[in-house]
């Protein structure tokens, strides 16, 4: 299980996506991070290149990611939204990354700091990807990614009460539900320390 830099060749929007540019001889050398879980998973890092991918995934999924507040079907309602947010994001700070299993798109994994070592994961899979060990798998190495290159002492995740499979997910990945700790929405926290 190994990170790598991937090399191609975009031109950076502002605020670009937390992605490295080198500029050689007025070309712009994008370099986004993948983290390879096994010979079947890899998390890519957004590009400008994947944005229709990720839309016919919210696309083909709005009623299953608007369920227990999830706020990500309302964020994306058209392709162009979704690469804006990829060259323009909201927050530059996050890692976003692709879950790809083989050559299919599946869902996604972000990492956003919080200071102090702290982390936070948010993530969602297609419907259709479900129940086959992906999150977890992806979960774990983002985990093992944070702590290992990004010097994390804490990744936490807040969780509607209802999202059960998303509560089995974290804590297979071994994180623990810290009782009587609430987000502003009432979501569950779930932490894993170094």
């Amino acid at each position: 299980m190994g990170s790598k830099v991937v090399v191609g060749t975009e031109t950076p929007a502002s605020g670009a996506d937390n992605t490295s540019f080198i500029r050689h001889a007025n070309l712009f050398i994008l370099m986004a991070l993948e983290l390879k879980i096994d010979e079947e998973i890899t998390l890519r890092q957004f590009s400008a290149k994947d944005a229709k991918t990720i839309f016919n995934l919210i696309d083909r999924n709005r009623a299953h990611l608007s369920q227990h507040n999830d706020k990500t079907s309302g964020k994306y309602p058209t392709e162009e939204s979704v690469l804006q947010s990829i060259q323009n994001p909201p927050n530059p700070e996050r890692l976003r990354f692709g879950i790809w299993v083989d050559d299919a798109f599946t869902g996604t994994i972000n990492l956003t700091p919080f200071g102090s070592g702290r982390f936070e994961i948010g993530y969602y899979l297609g419907s259709e990807f479900q129940k086959r060990g992906y999150m977890t798998r992806s979960v774990k190495r983002i985990v093992e990614y944070a702590f290992k290159e990004r010097d994390a002492s804490e990744v936490f995740a807040n969780v509607h009460p209802n999202k059960t499979a998303s509560m089995a997910v974290l804590k297979k990945a071994g994180f623990s539900r810290i009782e009587g700790r609430l987000s502003e929405d009432g979501d569950l926290y779930y932490s894993i320390c170094k």
